[in-house]
């Protein structure tokens, strides 16, 4: 089984980190399960999508999008936001919302909403069950209710008329737009009102305002119908939507090259043999680089809290062989700016432009002596009292791409006088919540990017963000980092945001608070000879994995049968 770090937006404060971390686990659970089954090769005529991301596992845990586990195609296929943000290009597209405005101290946000929506049982959609979302999820938010952690942000939420909500902040914080408008799914006030608890509510019939609505559900395939009601029904196509389940991710390996799957999400070092050259001229795969792994650096241990180490250990990596041997050569290194790159091109400072993704083993040496470390007989360097550069590296036991990037990794640092004299492989249940224990020397990980780096920055530099209350988990404090956050989130000029960022970049690559090593795709695997329209390289319109909401919705509405 291969990690995957999907577009799952991050918490704020205890109680959300700690839910995203089951979140977390619950999506890796998904991608390594995927699914499979009969799909005729004239389904696209019918107009049938069938779709692999529900494992048997969590198969028919809720139909809604409160609960901790819901089904697969809740969330985009029948519950909406205002917003769809397309994190390959940081553009906001109007959805159930046409419009917003920020008052001029960025503390009242106002949206206009959209007239003419319909939710799939007849009523009308209207401000109020907007209003009605954001005041249920504060009035359960000690149950979890609260996802994104905006009631962190927010003071009040109300609708002044039929098509309009004002969200009153308690404090600026333009960067909340994201989670609000793009993250948050929109449920009816006229069903939630009387069943209590969101995150408890298992309805038979979900009632949402998206384009499908569910047919059926068992144990071994779930069917969605296309919503004849929907408020964007000339674009919908797709007919039928269906998410059979497979139990386990070999047997989804068998299904997937017969061309029984229309859409896939998963990892395979051998993708090109096993799918793309059963059917050369439909099964194809676009490996979005979204995402980020790193070597998060312990920045309270000794000596590894010292900038020439790290900087020594970054320069020692081939993170060409780390993409490659590691990640099948389905990414690309990344850049020691912290910057997922082409995304993030815009905002990359020119003089990390051309960054050599070779290791430097002569480079590594000059930070080291420079810094008084000297190699010892034994080829390992060694301060003035002894002290050598030895370390555990901590990595998941099943991940067979992080184990690979781990042997790269102890080989390029020991040609640099580096030692990794062991590895502390975990179970997945217990690298999790794991991550923020503070016990570990170096700890391959992933990192979750955003609309605009900032996201990224934020949930994994601000010192505010420290483990164990949050994703830091390395413990950076850098006081410049934080003054470049607070910068970029104070305002909602692009101009001043855009130097917060080229500042957090520059420091990331001087201080190195976590070594990046490789980006990490959303794994999108797909046939065309059902259907055309999906999201490329030359395209990139939505994140193409099944698992992304709402990017799943956006893609469905694209998707045209096959001529």
């Amino acid at each position: 089984m291969a990690s995957n770090v999907l577009s799952l937006r991050q918490h704020k404060g205890k109680k959300g980190f700690l839910f995203c971390s089951l979140l977390i686990l619950f999506s890796l659970l998904l991608t390594a399960c995927g699914a499979g089954s009969a799909s005729g090769s004239n389904n696209g005529s019918k107009g049938i999508l069938t779709v692999g991301a529900q494992s048997a596992e969590v198969t028919q845990a809720a139909f809604n999008p409160y609960n901790p586990q819901p089904n697969a195609g809740v969330l985009g296929l029948v519950y909406e936001t205002l917003y769809f943000s397309n994190v390959n290009d940081g553009s906001y597209k109007p959805w159930l919302a046409t419009s917003y405005q920020w008052s001029d101290n960025n503390t009242t946000l106002t949206f206009q909403t959209r007239q003419g929506v319909k939710w799939n049982d007849g009523q009308s959609f209207s401000a109020n069950d907007v209003a009605f979302t954001f005041n249920d999820m504060k009035k359960y938010v000690s149950s979890g209710a609260d996802v994104q952690g905006v009631w962190q942000y927010l003071s009040s939420v109300t609708a002044s008329d039929d098509h309009t909500v004002v969200m009153k902040f308690s404090k600026a914080y333009p960067p909340e737009f994201w989670a609000i408008a793009s993250q948050v799914y929109m449920i009816p006030q006229h069903i939630f009102a009387s069943v209590g608890d969101p995150t408890k509510y298992t309805p038979a019939k979900p009632v949402g305002t998206g384009p499908f609505v569910l047919k059926s559900s068992t144990s071994d395939l779930m069917k969605y119908d296309a919503n004849p009601s929907y408020w964007q029904a000339g674009m919908l196509h797709v007919k039928e939507v269906r998410y059979p389940v497979y139990k386990d991710n070999d047997t989804f390996k068998l299904v997937l090259p017969k061309g029984e799957i229309d859409w896939a999400g998963y990892f395979q070092s051998d993708l090109q043999t096993a799918y793309v050259q059963k059917d050369p001229s439909h099964n194809k795969y676009w490996m979005d680089p979204i995402n980020m792994f790193t070597l998060f650096v312990n920045q309270n241990k000794y000596p590894l809290n010292q900038v020439a180490v790290r900087q020594a250990i970054s320069a020692a990596l081939d993170r060409q062989k780390l993409a490659t041997q590691g990640e099948a050569g389905f990414t690309t290194p990344a850049s020691t700016t912290g910057l997922v790159l082409p995304a993030d091109n815009s905002y990359l400072p020119s003089a990390y432009a051309n960054q050599s993704a070779s290791a430097d083993p002569a480079k590594a040496d000059q930070y080291l002596t420079a810094a008084g470390w000297t190699k010892g007989s034994d080829g390992i360097y060694h301060d003035k009292k002894g002290v050598r550069l030895s370390f555990v590296l901590r990595t998941v036991a099943t991940y067979s791409d992080w184990e690979m990037m781990a042997q790269v990794i102890k080989q390029n640092l020991k040609d640099a006088g580096i030692e990794i004299k062991s590895f502390d492989e975990q179970t997945e249940a217990a690298y999790y919540p794991g991550r923020t224990d503070g016990k570990f020397d170096l700890m391959i990980g992933g990192m979750v990017s955003g609309p605009t780096p900032y996201y990224m920055y934020n949930n994994y530099l601000n010192s505010k963000n420290s483990a164990p209350a949050g994703l830091n988990f390395e413990r950076w404090k850098g006081p410049q980092t934080d003054q470049y956050l607070q910068q970029y989130a104070t305002t909602t000029d692009a101009n001043v945001q855009k130097q917060a960022i080229q500042g957090l970049a520059k420091t990331y690559a001087e201080q190195l608070p976590t070594i990046p090593l490789v980006y990490a795709p959303a794994w999108f695997e797909y046939r065309s000879a059902n259907f055309t329209g999906w999201p490329d390289q030359s395209n990139p319109y939505a994140v193409g994995s099944p698992f992304t909401a709402p990017d799943n919705e956006v893609i469905i509405l694209h998707l045209k049968p096959a001529a």
